[in-house]
């Protein structure tokens, strides 16, 4: 794309024009960038009728979008991963969830490197309970004691972040933290805060910065740590570039992996013990005997062997047949796929094997829609002409194009818009080849590339949610092996459409690539490329959202750049926000920075960004819920968070703002309060204030905690008499809620006429 600008302005909006109705037109030359749009195009572009941020931010309805948008996210990751069933959807007590999208999930499995940050103990002990000590495990465990700091060197695939964690958790009684993948080694006085008895993982090295580390900045290191009586793993691919000679202090190469069936039965027995079942050996089942051996007898990945002992596991109680798994890991299962997607017939054929990859377990007219637009961009390609139609609508059964694709037709139960209902969809019979297909079709067909691409960049802008996010997905999966390529000619013009659909598409790219450690440090760069400026941009506005969702930095670094951009008025940019400090709310441990910084921003002298904080605010009393033991209705989740506080008899003080440390409760009525203080925010807190007292009149349990905080509220208002007007408008309503309204009231009068 050229950069000038034509200087003629009827010239200039007939490109424009032009530029619309070529959507589907090929992207720019390899190797060249598209020009972003300036602030002055971004901000001069018509804009659809802006909705008001604080009427969202106050809508529970909303946050049923945002769980629907996270629902789908994780279940298209595990789709290509090979994770039948997708995410969990089991009941968890005294977790916080989103209101009106059911009870908290349990978090599944986790595919991919660590988020950064705090590595949650849960994740710890799943680690501890199946790790099988590799070679050599002692005398790296003895080195990282005196030494304080360990480079740990293994091939991918070697079980290198199973073996650091599990180091660490031994070593490192108060916990265990994944650094900043932009952490600078070369640099002792990175900001990293080290704390006394903690473990520290630098779960990759850019080859720059690998190439240029030396003893003299890793001994600084070391002793900064044994200072702080801390230690750190920083695990090193085979390939990296380092100074070998001079590193050796430091530097531990894994041992070759001797007992591979070790670490098959350890994921084998971990799964009958989490189903109550005895654990046993694989002896003891005799179908599995010639296919262990096979599997074990090749050279695999350790997350592929962990993968083989749970669907061993799933065999014993039911839930697969042994041949399910015995396809996954034949011996010829790559020659028999290169085959199978050879033998395909026409593109017809090819077309839908791929829609399906991209869309597998969908609904299969969905999958057959997909797939018809697929065939006919790949007929535009090989025949320009598009008046030399060769293709027969009635030529191929989409029943028969199921079997010979090798899938099969299913009855789920999907969550839509207007509730639970039964839908038949299509999958492949094997788990693991929607993305043996992408991968097969990108690396070994260059002249598809450009065809797929395109169909890709149209499904992101599909009204079906499912079907968008799925397209981001399959975009970031290709992106895993050329990054760059799919940032210019794909995340980018979907970022640049600058709305919620394609945004969304963007956040599914961005899922894989940000957990994949060597691609990090270019995420994060890319982000902070997109942040700058005034205008609500498109690129801007999905830098914001992707914030709060892509594990690539920790939650002071995610703060700290939603900071700068919430000093705005610009409604796309509030919204994205707010839905970003949401979603990192949604765990108590990130919860108390959020509430220090909403502290910080709502008491700015800056009112656009004053703002913003008190949007956030009113969208965490509206969007979050917590279902306690021995309630009939779900808490409102910034209530439950203020009651655990006065459960306790000394609460800790972890919300840290202006200097000084306060608990989570005082730091709940500050914010409430603020928000009730607020010229343009009173009605829509007052709406939120009104179903929770609705909420107290279905639950009686609630009602006292909330009279308690709401005295604490009226008390950091100064102004009691507005609480009591509203209470007893609601207790005289008909068919208000008159018992909790009453027994509110009765609590601010209590307190009132206390000496």
């Amino acid at each position: 794309m050229s950069d000038e600008q034509p200087e003629d302005p009827a010239e200039r909006e007939a490109e424009k024009k032009q530029e619309a109705e070529k959507k589907r037109a090929a992207p720019e030359a390899e190797g060249e960038q598209p020009a972003p749009a300036s602030e002055d195009e971004a901000q001069a572009a018509p804009e659809p009728e802006a909705p008001n941020p604080t009427t969202n931010a106050s809508d529970p309805a909303n946050a049923r979008k945002l769980d629907q948008d996270a629902r789908a996210m994780e279940n298209a990751i595990a789709a290509l991963m090979g994770v039948r069933g997708g995410i969990s959807n089991v009941f968890v007590a005294n977790t916080i969830g989103l209101v009106d999208a059911g009870p908290p999930r349990a978090g599944g499995a986790y595919h991919g490197s660590l988020p950064t940050g705090p590595v949650p103990r849960r994740a710890i002990s799943a680690v501890v309970e199946t790790f099988v000590e590799p070679d050599g495990y002692r005398g790296l465990r003895e080195r990282l004691r005196d030494q304080h700091l360990v480079l740990l060197r293994a091939p991918a695939g070697w079980g290198r972040t199973a073996t650091a964690l599990a180091l660490l958790s031994a070593e490192c009684a108060e916990g265990v933290a994944k650094l900043s993948p932009d952490t600078d080694l070369r640099s002792p006085s990175a900001p990293v805060d080290l704390a006394g008895d903690h473990g520290y993982l630098l779960e990759t090295l850019e080859p720059d910065q690998a190439a240029a580390l030396t003893e003299f900045a890793l001994n600084l290191w070391r002793r900064r740590l044994a200072d702080a009586k801390a230690r750190m793993i920083v695990l090193v691919g085979t390939g990296t570039p380092l100074r070998e000679r001079e590193l050796a202090d430091y530097l531990v190469d894994g041992a070759p992996r001797e007992d591979d069936r070790a670490l098959v039965l350890s994921h084998f027995r971990a799964g009958l013990r989490a189903a109550g079942r005895a654990s046993g050996d694989l002896t003891g089942f005799p179908e599995f005997a010639d296919l262990v051996e096979e599997v074990v007898g090749r050279a695999m990945r350790a997350q592929d062997l962990a993968d083989f002992g749970r669907g061993l596991c799933a065999v014993v109680l039911g839930e697969r047949v042994v041949e399910d798994v015995r396809l996954q890991y034949a011996r010829s299962a790559e020659a028999a796929f290169r085959e199978w997607f050879d033998s395909l017939p026409d593109n017809e054929h090819r077309a839908f094997a791929i829609a399906l990859a991209t869309l597998d377990g969908m609904p299969l007219a969905t999958v057959a829609e997909a797939s018809t637009t697929l065939a006919t961009f790949i007929q535009a390609a090989e025949v320009p002409d598009q008046r030399d139609r060769t293709r027969d609508v009635f030529a191929v059964r989409t029943l028969r194009l199921v079997e010979r694709v090798e899938a099969e037709l299913t009855s789920v139960v999907e969550d839509s818009d207007l509730g639970s209902l039964t839908t038949e969809v299509v999958r492949y019979r094997d788990p693991h080849r929607p993305r043996k297909v992408l991968q097969h079709v990108w690396r070994e067909y260059t002249e598809a590339h450009g065809v797929v691409r395109d169909w890709l960049c149209e499904l992101g802008s599909s009204p079906d949610r499912q079907v968008r996010i799925r397209a981001g997905v399959a975009v970031g999966l290709l992106s895993l092996s050329e990054f760059d390529h799919a940032r210019r000619h794909v995340i980018e013009r979907w970022a640049d459409e600058n709305q919620y659909w394609e945004r969304q598409a963007v956040i599914g790219a961005l899922r894989l690539p940000a957990m994949q450690p060597e691609l990090q440090p270019l995420i994060a760069r890319m982000i902070d490329r997109w942040l700058p400026g005034k205008a609500a941009t498109g690129r801007r506005v999905a830098a914001v959202a992707a914030l709060g969702t892509l594990p690539i930095m920790t939650t002071d670094q995610v703060l700290k750049r939603l900071r700068k951009a919430a000093d705005t008025d610009q409604w796309r940019m509030v919204i994205a926000i707010a839905d970003s400090i949401t979603t990192l709310s949604l765990e108590l441990d990130r919860l108390n920075l959020v509430l220090a910084a909403l502290l910080r921003w709502s008491a700015s002298h800056r009112v656009e960004l004053r703002n913003t904080a008190l949007n956030c605010v009113l969208q965490l009393t509206a969007y979050l819920q917590v279902f306690e033991e021995g309630s009939t209705d779900p808490w409102p989740g910034l209530l439950w968070v203020a009651d655990l506080d006065r459960r306790e008899e000394e609460p800790e003080h972890p919300v840290v703002a202006g200097g000084r440390g306060m608990s989570r409760r005082e730091a709940v009525v500050t914010l409430i309060a603020r928000a009730l203080n607020a010229q343009h925010f009173v009605p829509e807190a007052i709406k939120v204030v009104h179903r929770w007292v609705r909420t107290a009149q279905r639950d009686a349990t609630q009602r006292e905690p909330l009279g308690a905080l709401l005295v604490e509220v009226a008390a950091a208002t100064g102004d009691p008499t507005t609480l009591r007007f509203y209470l007893t408008d609601w207790a005289r309503t008909r068919r208000g809620p008159a018992e909790a309204a009453t027994a509110l009231l009765a609590a601010l009068n209590h307190q009132e006429d206390r000496p």
